[in-house]
């Protein structure tokens, strides 16, 4: 059942649906997430150029009950789930503010896209990737968009956080950061 006043859409298969009329026309904050042993799914968003609707790949939810962050900008007004040629099982989005992102803690680590804020000072921190990966990093509008660190096999580095702002880790391939399931992930800030 879905609740699209509070931002929470749930279901089973091939659905759509529209973005709320208190969101539409903002940066979202989306979390997604399957049942149980579930396959994950595909999210597409609809926005309208030049009279024309177009149906654009946004991403991907985390497989089985982990939950995956992504980011939908603003132009899209529909959301569709679908997994390809295959029918996806359950599914749930829950929409909200780039505001309710978690905050970077001193140790983060996943297996799935996540949003992170950043409220402190220019810092460093040490990344860990077992597989292909990005760190990006917006400020509090999801705008400016800055790539950090981006690799296609296992990798570890340092990456410097310029300051107050989103960080996002995600999938890394091609130089557009991929929402969705992971290797898994560390980002560990440093101790100054």
């Amino acid at each position: 059942m879905s609740d699209s006043s509070s931002g929470y859409f749930s279901g089973r298969g091939r659905d759509e649906f529209d973005i709320p009329a208190s969101r539409s026309g903002k940066v979202l904050l989306a979390e997604a997430w399957g049942r149980a042993f579930g396959r994950g799914f595909s999210i597409d968003g609809d926005c309208t150029e030049g009279g024309i609707t177009l149906r654009e790949r946004v991403g991907e939810s985390g497989w089985g009950k982990d939950r995956a962050h992504l980011v939908i900008p603003a132009k899209y007004h529909r959301l569709a789930i679908s997994d390809g040629v295959h029918r996806p099982g359950r599914w749930h989005i829950s929409l909200g503010e780039l505001s309710d992102a978690p905050p970077l803690a001193p140790e983060n680590a996943g297996n799935t896209s996540r949003v992170y804020a950043h409220h402190g000072e220019k810092t460093e921190a040490d990344v860990d990737f077992e597989g292909h990966g990005s760190v990006w990093f917006y400020d509090f509008q999801g705008r400016g968009e800055r790539k950090l660190i981006e690799h296609t096999g296992k990798f570890r580095g340092t990456i410097v956080i310029p300051g107050p702002g989103l960080v996002a880790v995600g999938g890394g391939h091609g130089g557009a950061l991929r929402w969705g399931s992971l290797p898994p992930w560390k980002v560990t800030l440093r101790r100054r």
